[in-house]
């Protein structure tokens, strides 16, 4: 009985060291593949996945802005500046920081008019301009703040993720209506601009040539962009400028109208609506482009509202109408002088020959009369 009590017992300890052998491999060699797993996973990270995580780490902490270049100047012939840059500050708004998407933005300017008046024309400019720009791109929403705005925003800026009042350069034109149908005027760039320029030399740009000079001119006025990569707080705040490559500025252009020509032209004309323009006979420059009346260019530069631009268009006399460039008018007696010495170099008539004008005349074979006058 004594023998099969201690042979019991001695198989029970072994089947318990058996079953504990059996427990420490099992949880060894789970403890083993997970080593392997996380193994797996680190050096899946660091090396197969590493471009991937690294510039997606890259892109929430540096940013790529670009660097808008100085427009160009432009001066008349004696060096007097007809059209130049001022400081000046705008509110931007980047679409892709705002939570809630369309409700979060409408609030959002809910929130900044408080601060900053904005009207109707503001917020329709804004969702007009962007389809122009890419989510992350900030969006212009009110151009030519003033001081009083600008420092509001700045003391309540940490209220507004997304929002920012950003300096520019703003397009001025010191002789105003003066030189309007000769120089135009700058506006805000949309969608039709951005598909007649190269887009990415535009990135950051807010404004381009409308009509006149500024418009011919365009590809020299803008200069070329730059750009800088910054590295930025989770806030978006710039800690400090990796890297930057500066724009190129746009060209001077040097005009050759003369100012005090075209100030003489102006005034000569009066209240009467018309044009003038002066010639120089030596090269064939034009001195003076007068056409009145006229407007003033520096209400378009920051965006003109629906309600202003209706006034200019239906003003009396048509100030939009550049009556030097586009008016048809009859060239009158003026023609004759140029007619007559034409006939004198060619032999075809003498100081003293006389020619019958009943008003009218018919070229041979034609039926349509072309008048002296009207």
């Amino acid at each position: 009985m004594i023998g099969n009590t201690s042979h019991r017992a001695i198989k029970d300890e072994y089947d318990e060291q058996r079953l504990f052998a059996s427990r420490a491999w099992t949880g060894f060699t789970i403890v083993v593949l997970l080593m392997l797993a996380l193994s797996a996973r680190y050096v899946w990270l660091q090396i197969f996945a590493f471009d991937s995580f690294s510039t997606r780490s890259e892109s929430n902490r540096v940013a790529v802005r670009p660097v808008v270049p100085n427009r160009g100047m432009i001066y008349d012939r004696r060096g007097r500046v007809i059209a130049e840059n001022q400081p000046a500050y705008r509110l931007e708004i980047v679409p892709e920081k705002i939570p809630g998407k369309a409700a979060g933005l409408e609030a959002l300017m809910d929130e900044l008019s408080t601060l900053i008046p904005l009207d109707e024309d503001d917020r329709k400019n804004f969702h007009k301009s962007r389809s122009n720009y890419r989510e992350f791109d900030s969006v212009p929403l009110k151009f030519n703040l003033n001081e009083r705005e600008v420092a509001r925003f700045a003391v309540n800026r940490h209220r507004f993720r997304g929002a920012d009042v950003v300096p520019y350069l703003a397009r001025n034109y010191p002789y105003g209506e003066l030189l309007t149908h000769v120089l135009g005027y700058t506006g805000r760039l949309d969608a039709d601009d951005i598909a007649s320029v190269d887009a990415g030399n535009y990135r950051g740009t807010r404004t381009i040539g409308k009509i006149g000079v500024e418009k011919s001119y365009e590809k020299e006025l803008h200069g070329t962009s730059g750009f800088e990569r910054v590295e930025t707080n989770v806030r978006g705040r710039v800690l400090n400028v990796l890297e930057r490559q500066d724009a190129i500025p746009g060209t001077d252009l040097i005009l050759s109208i003369d100012v005090a020509v075209q100030r003489a032209a102006w005034e000569a004309l009066g209240d009467r609506p018309g044009s003038v323009v002066a010639i120089d006979p030596a090269d064939g420059s034009v001195i003076a482009l007068v056409s009145k009346p006229a407007y003033d260019p520096n209400a378009f530069v920051h965006g003109i509202s629906q309600r202003a631009y209706n006034e200019v268009l239906q003003a009396p006399g048509r100030p939009l109408f550049n009556r030097a460039l586009r008016g048809g008018y009859e060239p009158g007696s003026t023609l004759k002088p140029f007619v007559g010495l034409a006939g004198l170099e060619l032999d075809l008539v003498t100081p003293q020959t006389r020619v019958f004008s009943n008003g009218r005349f018919y070229i041979q074979g034609y039926d349509r009369p072309y008048r002296d006058w009207k």
